[in-house]
Order: C-alpha cells, then structure tokens, then sequence
C-alpha cells in the first residue's frame, strides 16, 4: 500500500496520478514488478522485460551502489534542480538528498507499478519531491515539460538510472528531447529579448505617428478583396532565382494577391516585378536596407505594411502608401488606441520570421489559399538568399565546410538538406499557424526547400495551370482612412503622463525603504526587519501594477525581470532576517537601480509622444 503521507502528497499535489495508481492496485503482481529482499537485507526490485527478469537496483548492495551513482554525479558543478529519471526504489535519491540537502529533487518514472512500490516504501515529504512525471505520451511529456520550466525555471540537471536508458531507451529520449528543446527555446528568447527589448519599446513610440496616420490592413481595409482569394507570400530563399517568369505572369494577369515578405522585394523589382504588397517588421536598426531599393528609386507604387514595433528608420521617408498592423511587441498602441468600429483591435503576434507574420495577416483577411514561394528555410547550392540579394553586413553564401556543421533535414522531395536553428524555428512557427488555420489551403512551391508539414509541394507552374485561373486581385485595394478615436487617444495619453508622475514616486519610495532595509542589516539589527520587509513588499508591487511602470518599463527589462525572478526564489526559504535581507538587497538594488536608469532614459521618448500625438489630435 502507499504510505499515508504520500497519498496525502499527491492528493494536494497530484490528484489524477494518485487516482492512476489506485487504479492499477489490483493489477500488481510479481510476475510483473517484484520487490525482494537483496544479499545485504534491504529491498532491491526486479521486473519482467519479455521473458526475463531484470534487476532495477543491485542485487547484492543496493545501497553502496547508489553512493558509487551519486558519488560519480560529481556534485560540484551540479545545477539547483536535479531531473531523476528512473526511481526504482529511490536508493540513488535518498542518498543523493541527503549529500545534498539544499538541492530540489523531481523525478520521471515512466513505469506506474514500479512507482507504485517506491511511494510504498519510501516517505517522499522527507526528500520534498517538487515535481513527478509519469507519462509516455510525447504531447503529454512536452505539455509537463513546459509547465515545469515556466514554474521551476531553467537551472535544471538531469540523472538517469543507468538500466533506465536499455530499458526505456526511447521514452527517456523523448523527454530529454521535450526538455532540450523547452530549454532551447527559453534561451532563444532570451537571447532575442536581450537583443531587442529596448528598440521595441523605442520603436513603438516612434512609429506611433505613422501608425495613426496610415490604415490598420485587418480593421481599416475591406477584407471583401481578400476573401476566398489566393495569395502567394514570396521570400528570399535561393529558390525565389527559378520563379521569376512564373510571379511575373501571375502579377501581370492578377491571378493572387503577391505579398512580398522581407529582402525578396528587392530581386522582385530587380526583375521588374512590382508586388501587391511589401511586407516588414524587424525592430533592428539596420531593416531600412531591406526596403531601400523602393526609396532610392522613387517606386511609389508598391504598398508597404509594417509591424508597429519595426524598426523606425525603415518608414522614414517611404515614397509609396504604408498599412500597419499591430505587433504583439508593441506595448504601446494597444494602450493609446481605439478603433471606431472594433471593440478589440487584432494584435498579430511576433515571430522568428516576416513570412510568419505575413502568414497571420493573410489568415486574418480570409483568403483562401497560400501559396509559398522561396521559403527555403535551409541552403541551396551554399546561399542563404536568391539572386539580386546581397548585403555587405550579412554572410550571403557558405563554405563546405560551414556547410557540413550545419543540421540535415527533409526537404520537399524526400532529399536531404542543410539548415539551422533560425530556420528550424521559422518552419516550426509557421507548422504551428498552418495547423491553427486548417481551412486554408497552403501549397509550397519551394523547390529543394525544407519540407513544411500540413502543406503539399506543387511547381508553381503546375499551381498556375491547375489553380490560378481567373484575375482576382482588386486594384487600389490598399485605399482606406485609418479609423482611431483621436479624442480617445489624447485621453489616454494624459493618463500616461499622471502614471508616469505616480511610478517616478513608486520608483523612489521602493528604493528608499530597500536602503532603510540594508541600514538595518549593515547594523546587525533584525529586531524590526520583519516589519521593513513588509513594507518594502507593499511599495515594489504597487510600482510593479503601475501602468506606466508595465508598458514603459518593464518591456525594455524583460531579461533583468526574468533575472530577478530566478535569483529571488530562495528568499522565501531564508528563515534568518539578516540573512534574507542580504538577499533582497543583492536582489532588489540592482533592479531598482536599472528600473531608475530606463525611467530616465525613456522620458525625452515620451515627451516627444506628448508632442506628436498633440500635433495629431489639433490637424
């Protein structure tokens, strides 16, 4: 039977796996799981693989075997959370726990009745077991996995019983993979919001005119010219070299709507053909070469949607009509905006890629069919991009060898190609909105490029002939008046300046009862740190609600917040005044002092806001 406290555990904790394990009560028995006695008088456990029985634990010594295992663990360099994976009957944990009694502990038993015996036999409230995976489904495991990483974070260690790998070889496989790639992907992000968490919020406030003086593609444009409509989304792939004459044709007979999406419009216009639309919305400085071509040569003609969050450079001076649509990074609009028929305003979320988010767009507007043209999302013949692309600050074509380091994939024709993590993640996102949107047919005319599931590759030849057969597209489609309240606006943007006042007095009460806390712990007086405590709480929360504080601030921090996070957890295990208070300092002052610094640095942004959106709200 498990033991008291165990059910008690899991009936607060994990209620549908202790039901599991009442479930299988009345299936166990020894000719599938056996616990017995070992050579030394402890229990060991065995269990039936075909028509053998394999010991889970020594037969002899489990427990010097577990010492040998933790020993080997080198536990020096071990991260705070250690992953068990295999339990048996917990030997290896009990003894790792009590080596080091400050590490967290979760474990993956992929076998029910194996652990079934362990919580029969061993108190886990003892070892303070954070977390127990059980499934062997693969969405179930990645579904965990990310529950796991957003609750515990990314400090993770893994440890699996040896005989755990030759006997459950590929369910291990695919929950070290879930955790991989979970962890991979918190990386990126990170990485991606170190890189850019300012220019978005910059961005944002700067791009704010345009955004109000031009339409919104999904509010202000009649979405009748789009509905059940083909439209073909052309990027940069060295494969776009082999489909010119085809996209001519299709723009010259209207046949689908053309949406070019980053560097393809400059081989486009090379080529002479002028899309139905430019697309952009990288936040970086340097996004203004992608469209310079248009500029340079006067090309008024060529509609450009951009994200609200693009980079700034690339809307001044823009000699043709410009679309906007908002962009989940954009903290900014969604506050200061209303639009005169639409309760909410439609947010297309950020992506590793311009095609993904012209993808969202196009689903939005209704059409019926996606056609994808140089999506190669891997190397062709060494090059990253078509002919007629060239930049002097990007790495364009590739060595053999930078070639043979990079990943193999599938590609449309069941060959083998190379790609990386940046593509891998842009065919993933786009798998992702093509599942979400099944009623839309999408058809990869990619040739040698990486497979897409969900999609079928046809030649675009053969799409012309068989699918594209009759003019669609409707001239001057993109003519429309940008519909936000303007009072609505100046509205919120005097609320925006009263918040700004209110968090500068958050700012400065929070890191003034922070310094009366390490006044108290530089002397040695805990007496009344307690009651500091409290009211140190009380002002950071309220900063931390401030509107200001989270549409302003915080998006420019999002890697320092998530820092802060990760190092404030062992505050609240910290039973010593004094102690904690060295940690809220260590903490909290660093934070603070970067909250202050980017209050400063914003405020010139906001003032010329002030400024802009009054010049806007008077013509």
């Amino acid at each position: 039977m498990i033991l008291i406290n165990n059910r008690n555990y899991l009936s607060n904790n994990n209620r549908p796996l202790l039901t599991q394990l009442n479930n299988i009560e009345y299936l166990l028995d020894e000719n599938s799981v056996k616990v017995e006695q070992s050579k030394q008088g402890v229990p060991t456990i065995k269990i039936r693989v075909n028509e053998n029985l394999q010991y889970i634990h020594s037969k002899y010594d489990p427990i010097a075997e577990a010492n040998r295992l933790v020993r080997n663990m080198n536990g020096k360099d071990l991260k705070d959370h250690i992953v068990f994976i295999g339990v048996g009957l917990g030997y290896h944990i009990k003894t790792f726990k009590e080596q080091y009694p400050n590490k967290k502990i979760s474990i993956y038993e992929p076998n029910l009745k194996i652990l079934y015996q362990y919580l029969s036999k061993e108190d886990i409230s003892v070892i303070n077991i954070q977390e127990i995976f059980i499934s062997n489904n693969q969405n179930e495991v990645k579904q965990d996995v990310q529950s796991f990483i957003l609750k515990h974070g990314k400090n993770i260690d893994f440890f699996t019983l040896p005989i755990y790998e030759k006997l459950y070889g590929e369910v291990v496989r695919v929950f070290l993979k879930a955790f991989k790639e979970n962890l991979q992907e918190k990386r990126n992000e990170l990485v991606t919001n170190a890189a850019f968490q300012k220019r978005w919020t910059i961005n944002s406030i700067k791009n704010f005119s345009y955004v109000l003086n031009t339409p919104n593609i999904l509010h202000d444009v009649d979405k009748k010219a789009f509905e059940g409509k083909p439209a073909v989304i052309v990027a940069a792939g060295p494969s776009l070299s082999e489909e010119f004459e085809n996209l001519k044709h299709i723009k010259e007979h209207g046949l689908a709507y053309i949406f070019s999406v980053g560097s393809a419009i400059n081989a486009l216009i090379e080529h002479g053909i002028y899309p139905d639309a430019a697309c952009t919305y990288d936040p970086q400085e340097h996004n203004y070469r992608v469209i310079q071509i248009l500029k340079d040569r006067k090309i008024n003609n060529v509609p450009l949607i951009f994200g609200s969050s693009v980079g700034y450079e690339t809307l001044e001076n823009y000699p043709g009509p410009m679309l906007h649509t908002l962009i989940s990074q954009d903290t900014i609009a969604s506050q200061l905006l209303k639009h005169n028929e639409e309760e909410n305003i439609e947010i297309i979320n950020d992506a590793p890629s311009i095609a993904v988010v012209t993808f969202q767009i196009l689903s939005k507007l209704n059409v019926s069919q996606i056609i994808l043209v140089g999506q190669n999302l891997s190397y062709k013949d060494n090059k990253l991009y078509a002919k007629g692309i060239q930049y002097d600050h990007m790495q364009t074509t590739f060595t053999d060898d930078e070639m043979k380091k990079m990943t193999l994939i599938e590609n449309v024709h069941g060959n083998l190609v190379r790609t990386n993590d940046g593509f891998t993640s842009m065919r993933k996102q786009l798998e992702i909105y093509i599942r979400t949107f099944p009623q839309i047919e999408v058809i990869n005319t990619t040739k040698g490029g990486a497979k897409i599931e969900d999609t079928v590759f046809i030649p675009l030849e053969e799409v012309i002939k068989e699918k594209l057969t009759c003019k669609v597209v409707s001239e001057g489609w993109y003519m429309a008046e940008s519909n936000y309240q303007m009072n609505y606006v100046r509205f919120k943007m005097q609320k925006v300046l009263r918040d700004m006042k209110q968090c500068e007095r958050l700012l400065y009460y929070s890191i003034n009862e922070l310094s009366k806390i390490i006044n108290i712990v530089d002397k040695r007086q805990s007496i009344t740190l307690e009651q500091r405590f409290v009211k140190f709480d009380k002002q950071f929360e309220k900063l931390r609600k401030n509107p200001f504080y989270l549409t302003f601030i915080s998006p420019m921090i999002r890697v320092q917040i998530e820092l802060l996070v990760e190092k404030s957890k062992p505050i609240k295990y910290e039973n010593n005044l004094l102690k904690r208070g060295q940690l809220i300092s260590e903490c909290f002052g660093p934070f603070l002092k970067d909250c202050e610094r980017h209050f400063k640095y914003i405020q010139p942004f906001i003032d010329d806001l002030k400024v802009r959106v009054n010049d806007e709200v008077i013509n």
